[in-house]
């Protein structure tokens, strides 16, 4: 072989002593692999989710705009005065259980004492024993009374009475001529 060589360039015998093509890449193996994936990873799959999911995406979104924007626009005409009242309550009740936060550690154990009180005020504002428990659980758990449970409940039932979160956690209304409903105002909201 080496008789071979003599007649190569120096530039060329260098090369060819390195050793052949297939072992100078075999030492190689792990970079290339780690350089495959490194382009799998941030230009194959980013390519793909731009081309299958993107579109998919898209759709879902603009048909869950269009849902929204017709069943969860509220109608605020059809919201009475006694209804706005019920929400001004409503906030005070949420910026007093949320009064137990200005005292740092001492606050979470009065939330012990007002857990029951806000889960019976919310049972008599709404009529539910779900949001009443949810109201109970927002109080009792501690760091989590940054959530407005009487405003939410007062939207989910005075704005949005008919979408299937409010259906599932708000009582009925019966067509039995009685009362009426829970704040929805009755006439077609």
């Amino acid at each position: 072989r080496s008789s071979d060589l003599s007649n190569l360039p120096a530039e060329l015998v260098a090369f060819s002593s390195v050793s052949t093509f297939d072992d100078y890449f075999r030492d190689s193996l792990p970079i290339l692999t780690l350089l495959g994936g490194i382009v799998i990873r941030f230009v194959v799959i980013p390519e793909i989710r731009r081309r299958v999911e993107k579109p998919v995406m898209d759709e879902l979104g603009r048909r869950v705009v269009d849902k929204a924007s017709t069943e969860l626009r509220p109608e605020l005409d059809t919201v009475s005065g006694d209804q706005w009242a019920k929400l001004a309550f409503c906030i005070v009740m949420d910026i007093a259980g949320d009064a137990s936060e200005l005292i740092p550690f001492l606050g979470e154990f009065t939330d012990v004492g007002f857990a029951p009180v806000e889960a019976g005020l919310l049972k008599a504002l709404f009529q539910s024993n779900s949001i009443a428990a949810i109201g109970f659980a927002e109080e009792i758990l501690p760091f989590t009374d940054i959530i407005p449970t009487f405003t939410l409940a007062w939207c989910l039932s005075t704005l949005w009475p008919t979408t299937p979160l409010a259906k599932s956690l708000l009582p009925q209304a019966e067509d039995d001529g009685g009362g009426g409903g829970n704040g929805g105002g009755g006439s077609g909201s």
